[in-house]
């Protein structure tokens, strides 16, 4: 005949996996905050670095932008006054364009061909004085 049975676990194993337990739990809580704050503080992360297949895929624009050197422009299709417009560019962490070059103004012209797009100049402040989003003056060309 013979006998098999499990070994005891004598009581300073069974405390060490116990602390150890202990300790991954902590750490688990730690990293679950640690990662909160990264979502809490960069809402936009899955814009621009969206998890496929359980790994994040970065790109410079999110999805629908497009990119001319190192900024980001999105071309909305909808019809909205320009506070509106420019409200749904902030909650996308971004601001209606600031136009600062030729170039820019081109890139612009060729992606909204001729149809009317909000840019980020206004006088609303004050009538006839142009400000850009930033608070910048408009800059007239010197004839």
């Amino acid at each position: 005949m013979r006998c098999v049975e499990e070994p005891r676990a004598n009581s300073s194993t069974l405390n060490q996996l116990q602390r150890d337990y202990n300790s991954l739990i902590t750490q688990n809580n730690q990293l679950q905050r640690d990662y909160d704050a990264v979502v809490v503080k960069f809402p936009f992360l899955d814009q621009y670095c969206p998890l496929r297949s359980q790994k994040r895929v970065c790109r410079p624009c999110p999805e629908g932008w497009e990119q001319r050197n190192s900024t980001c422009y999105y071309f909305s299709t909808e019809r909205k006054s320009w506070n509106a417009s420019r409200s749904a560019c902030l909650k996308q962490g971004a601001d209606l364009v600031i136009i600062e070059s030729e170039e820019e103004q081109d890139f612009i012209s060729k992606h909204t061909r001729g149809d009317g797009y909000w840019i980020g100049l206004s006088d609303s402040e004050t009538e006839g004085t142009w400000l850009w989003v930033d608070g910048t003056p408009l800059q007239k060309d010197k004839a």
